[in-house]
């Protein structure tokens, strides 16, 4: 007879049993708690024909955008990749896109966090913004970054902006408010691929960035009053023009996002 597949359910409190888990920052058993029944868990790679359509289909994203942006799923690209696309022509002038997952599934609380690997097809003339916000119709979370305003009541993106800088920068706002931003000269390099982690906890956010190889290059301290921690967040990936004619592209190779189910053990 083979060996039972579950003997007891895969929870968080199993796994206390096992390995004395305690939610720390390190450890396997922090590691494995992550394949618990606690845990929610979405990721997507991109692999399919399409990412709009039948809004009963599983991976469909809601998409926002002020004239013809889309996001499509290239062809034949290995391990699958997605384009998010400001303008399908020649573009104007803040034109914009928009992705998100299309309801507001995730809050603080639950210590949400997510992560996409993305490549900018080129760093001049363009916004993009990658992280949690509370609304999916937005132009931008962000209203403006300099002298930080939102859009958003509340957000935590990575965000660069060249009417700004030509540097990542952190960027969280609770209840409108933005937060002291962080910027630590971090620069994207046309189109390279890098992973962009937005890690919340209550009312606070720390990001993180993986190079293209996926080693961890970059972890922020702890921003403070960067969200309000029971408020319902989506997921969120916004590229903008920001002068002229030229378009502006984001390829999207992977999209994860994860909380635990409940705000208490």
């Amino acid at each position: 007879m083979a060996r039972r597949l579950l003997h007891k359910p895969p929870t968080i409190d199993r796994l206390k049993s096992l390995m004395g888990y305690t939610g720390g920052e390190n450890g396997l058993d922090v590691f494995l708690a992550r394949n618990c029944l606690d845990v929610v868990v979405w990721h997507d790679d991109f692999l399919g024909d399409t990412v709009t359509g039948d809004a009963t289909a599983p991976g469909v994203y809601e998409v926002k955008t002020g004239a013809d942006g889309a996001i499509d799923i290239l062809a034949d690209q290995t391990n699958g990749v997605a384009e998010i696309r400001a303008s399908n022509e020649n573009g104007d002038d803040n034109e914009y896109c928009g992705v998100s997952l299309p309801e507001l599934n995730w809050t603080a609380d639950r210590h949400a966090w997510m992560a996409a690997r993305l490549a900018i097809d080129a760093i001049t003339t363009v916004k993009v913004e990658v992280g949690f916000t509370d609304v999916t119709t937005d132009a931008g979370a962000v209203n403006v970054l300099a002298t930080p305003t939102a859009t958003a009541d509340d957000c935590a993106l990575w965000v660069f902006d060249t009417d700004d800088t030509a540097y990542w920068q952190c960027y969280g706002a609770k209840g409108a408010t933005p937060a002291t931003k962080i910027e630590d000269g971090l620069a994207p390099v046309a189109g390279t691929f890098e992973t962009l982690l937005v890690q919340l906890e209550d009312t606070s956010a720390r990001f993180m960035r993986l190079d293209q190889y996926g080693n961890l290059t970059y972890t922020s301290a702890w921003m403070a009053d960067a969200i309000t921690a029971a408020d319902k967040l989506s997921p969120w990936i916004f590229v903008q023009l920001r002068a002229g004619t030229i378009d502006r592209n984001i390829q999207l190779d992977m999209l994860h996002v994860e909380q635990l189910r409940t705000t208490t053990e």
